[in-house]
């Protein structure tokens, strides 16, 4: 699914949070979409937002629908964008990129007597307790 420009209808703050809003925003052709949003940017009615829909994939996550102190948010608001209203922005915040290939270095500190032993358990485990070291594209 992509980001799409979507304009801010109505914005009001979530009852019982400190950092949340709730935003109505609508496009003419995806219709009216409630969203919940932090304050890592804060929008105006009248303001024009990249709004990731349900599914869309962006780095580190997918966009599910989630209920929020018991409000239900239909997407994520991403961003202002400066273009017209239902305009596909989804290459300004990477989303929907096809895969590629990656060579990712992974680091696992395990105990072992021996280093053949090593390797296994590293392998075993790197899924759970590995931390990436370090992702490079392929060429």
């Amino acid at each position: 699914m992509p980001v799409i420009a979507m304009q801010a209808k109505t914005a009001a703050p979530v009852e019982g949070a400190e950092n949340l809003n709730v935003y109505t925003f609508e496009s003419p052709g995806q219709g009216e979409l409630t969203i919940i949003a932090n304050h890592t940017n804060i929008y105006q009615v009248g303001d024009v937002a990249g709004i990731a829909l349900v599914g869309t994939r962006l780095p580190g996550l997918e966009i599910k629908p989630r209920k929020v102190f018991g409000i239900d948010s239909s997407g994520m608001a991403c961003g202002p964008v400066a273009v017209p209203l239902d305009t596909d922005v989804s290459a300004q915040f990477e989303a929907d990129l096809p895969d590629r290939t990656w060579v990712v270095t992974v680091q696992v500190e395990v105990s072992a007597a021996y280093a053949e032993d090593a390797g296994k358990l590293a392998l075993k485990n790197a899924r759970s307790v590995g931390t990436i070291v370090g992702a490079e594209l392929k060429a």
